[in-house]
């Protein structure tokens, strides 16, 4: 026994530390190419450096234009997003679970909402006899639709993470919707500062949807200074404001997280009885139901109408089959490497518990703009001895582990630390081998993270436009950039159909997350939970 096991234990070991620098080398490669390309830029010719990373004129206005704009998104969002929670705390108990559903949507890519509201709000102008809406505000409605889901699923963790015991009390005194607003929420606020600062940075960082309602923002800008100099130094100190200012969000979070009161149980709504609004607040909730439907049948319905009404659905599929077919590649590839980097680093943590530092620096580049991840892997490959791989369908694939395989590992710590200590202590002492219990016993047990984080991905990678549009080679477009540039030019009646097939194709994969992420209601090995659970509905 001993004689086998201490191979192969050594050989796990190895591959587990080969991966782990891999994983470092995707995740912080780009990054560290452009530290290096600005820190030169900055020793050689320091006056032009800090001109460009301290934002004037221009730059300064396009910085607090992106901050507003963004800003407006995130409370339009968790404004609905509370509306619709205090709405579905109503339902009865074989209808809980649609409170979780609109955030499937979440994985649908922003520019088909831009396509869908745009083309709704312009018919409705033409009926109406008024002008249609463009620029900031309609900017702000569709990225804020694009992001709903978020905001809901932000309201879902925040509100319900407050204990049911507290609500009882504060219910003998008080009428529901001043429980709600004097005790609920001041106890969620970390939590829902938390979320709406991710949804800020969400659209902080998306430069499509402004775009194409011609507004400038800062994302673009940097997008436009690489496209003009082809300079990564020049890019990366352009987006030093940036850059300082989601650090700022990113601190404030981890800083707010400290004083969550309590931490969320599954399925659990604090209202042990079903809550009673006054009727105005009723109408507010109606409201945010109509606008969360909307948020949903929108986008399916207008892309259908345009299909039937345009080339037609298998005309515009079929014009595009060669861009489909590389973006399944690229997708498919990120999905199988990001699992496999999830659960090296499950694996990790299952072994060791020192390495907290390590992991959550391991996410923070997934809050970096999607051109500097492009424009970094530019700058670290990009070089007479690289060229065959930077010309090569591999840097997509590059692109996208960079962006969302730290949110697949993300998922796959959660699954882990979800999982009661004593079943990975049973693997440890009645294991066979390391590979063994690594194959047969804690891989079944992360397996609802791991394929939650591969759909992920594949989801995200499908939609993935701002990093991909910098580093896929001539003649190898994705069906996302086909859509965007068409889309930038005004023929949405030409990429319906293309948008409706990559609607369904994310929302499957954004499904199948969820399904996933489903499981996670009933932990395996973690039977006071489910008493819990089961007590407090």
């Amino acid at each position: 026994m001993r004689s086998t096991a201490r191979p192969t234990g050594l050989a796990l070991r190895l591959a587990t530390s080969i991966l782990w620098l891999l994983s470092g080398m995707l995740v912080f490669g780009p990054l560290a190419a452009l530290l290096g390309a600005g820190g030169e830029a900055l020793l050689r010719e320091p006056g032009d450096a800090l001109s460009l990373a301290l934002p004037s004129g221009r730059q300064a206005t396009l910085l607090l234009r992106s901050v507003a704009l963004s800003a407006c998104v995130a409370l339009l969002d968790l404004a609905l997003g509370v509306l619709f929670v205090c709405a579905a705390w109503r339902f009865g108990q074989r209808l809980a679970w649609m409170r979780w559903f609109p955030l499937v949507m979440l994985a649908i890519p922003p520019y088909i909402h831009a396509l869908a509201w745009n083309a709704m709000v312009y018919r409705l102008s033409l009926w109406l006899g008024a002008v249609p809406p463009h620029g900031f505000w309609m900017s702000v409605w569709v990225m804020a639709m694009a992001l709903l889901p978020a905001g809901i699923g932000v309201a879902l963790a925040g509100l319900e993470t407050v204990s049911p015991a507290l609500v009882d009390a504060a219910r003998i005194h008080h009428d529901d919707t001043t429980v709600l607003w004097r005790i609920v929420v001041p106890l969620a606020s970390p939590l829902l500062a938390v979320g709406s600062g991710l949804i800020f940075l969400l659209s902080f960082t998306d430069y499509s949807v402004p775009s194409l309602f011609g507004v400038n923002t800062y994302a673009l800008d940097i997008f436009a200074e690489f496209s003009a100099s082809h300079s990564p130094a020049r890019a990366f100190l352009a987006s030093v404001p940036m850059l300082l200012l989601i650090i700022l969000v990113l601190a404030g979070g981890q800083r707010l997280l400290r004083s969550v009161a309590h931490l969320p149980v599954p399925g659990v709504s604090p209202w042990r009885l079903p809550p009673r609004w006054t009727p105005a607040f009723n109408a507010l909730q109606g409201i945010g139901l109509i606008v969360a439907a909307g948020q949903i049948a929108v986008p399916f319905a207008m892309l259908l109408w345009l299909s039937w009404t345009g080339e037609g659905f298998q005309t515009t599929l079929q014009s595009a089959v060669q861009e489909l077919r590389l973006s399944f590649i690229i997708a498919g590839a990120a999905a199988c490497v990001s699992l496999l980097l999830a659960w090296t680093l499950a694996e990790t943590r299952g072994r060791r518990q020192s390495n907290r530092f390590a992991v959550w620096l391991l996410f923070l580049p997934a809050a970096i703009p999607a051109p500097l991840i492009g424009i970094g892997l530019a700058a670290l490959w990009n070089h007479p001895g690289t060229g065959a791989l930077y010309d090569s369908a591999l840097m997509p694939v590059l692109a996208v582990l960079a962006r969302f395989a730290p949110l697949a590992m993300a998922l796959a710590i959660a699954q882990h630390d979800r999982v009661d200590p004593l079943l990975w202590d049973a693997a440890r002492v009645f294991q066979a081998s390391n590979l063994h219990a690594a194959w047969r016993i804690r891989l079944p047990l992360l397996a609802p993270g791991l394929v939650a984080g591969a759909s992920l991905v594949f989801a995200l990678a499908l939609g993935e436009l701002g990093a991909t549009l910098i580093v896929a080679p001539p003649g190898q477009a994705t069906l996302t950039m086909r859509i965007y540039n068409y889309l930038h030019y005004g023929a949405s009646d030409v990429v319906a159909g293309l948008c409706l097939t990559m609607a369904l194709l994310t929302l499957t994969a954004g499904a199948l997350s969820a399904i996933s992420l489903a499981l996670w209601r009933r932990p395996p090995g973690s039977p006071h939970l489910h008493a819990q659970s089961h007590d407090s509905e």
